[in-house]
């Protein structure tokens, strides 16, 4: 008989076949709800390398010693540990153009993969790291590079309501 043959990442069933399943992932979510104008962020530059900022009224933060703040946010802070991170932002261009967005440590060293988004093709790709600290660092977003992205108040809501980061917590 194959009474209870299912097993889930080692946990068997009860004999009335239900699952007592919980995570221990720790994790950063944010940028998953909120709408604000740029122009009320403390952006001043959308030039390269100027700091990008994200927004989220109610960001979810698991990872034991990390920091995130609220409202418009441009950096985070990680405790020593290996991360998996993915973002994603979106800007208004004046005309054709491209935007690159990484994340940037406390030696300016760009430690991502840029994610790229531009008026032709690619409108919101993502941009990815895994992150390896021994001890506590802050990143920051910045603009990797740029080519007609329209101005702070031209961007109008549309950073705040297409933007996100996960982080996941991997040892």
């Amino acid at each position: 008989m194959s009474h209870n043959a299912q097993i889930i990442n080692g946990i068997e069933p009860t004999t009335t076949g239900a699952f007592s399943l919980s995570t221990d992932s720790e994790y950063i979510s944010f940028g998953v709800g909120g709408s604000s104008s740029y122009s009320t962020s403390p952006a001043t530059s959308l030039a390269q390398l100027a700091t990008f900022y994200m927004f989220d009224t109610a960001p979810v933060n698991t990872i034991m010693g990390a920091s995130i703040g609220s409202g418009w946010i441009s950096s985070f802070t990680l405790p020593a540990g290996r991360y998996h991170v993915v973002f994603q932002f979106r800007v208004v261009f004046s005309a054709t153009g491209q935007a690159a967005i990484g994340i940037y440590d406390a030696a300016n060293t760009h430690i991502s993969t840029p994610m790229r988004i531009g008026t032709s093709g690619i409108q919101a790709s993502h941009g990815f790291a895994y992150i390896d600290i021994s001890s506590d660092q802050t990143f920051t977003f910045k603009l990797a590079s740029v080519t007609n992205v329209a101005s702070i108040a031209s961007q109008l809501t549309v950073p705040s309501e297409h933007n996100f980061l996960f982080i996941l917590k991997v040892a």
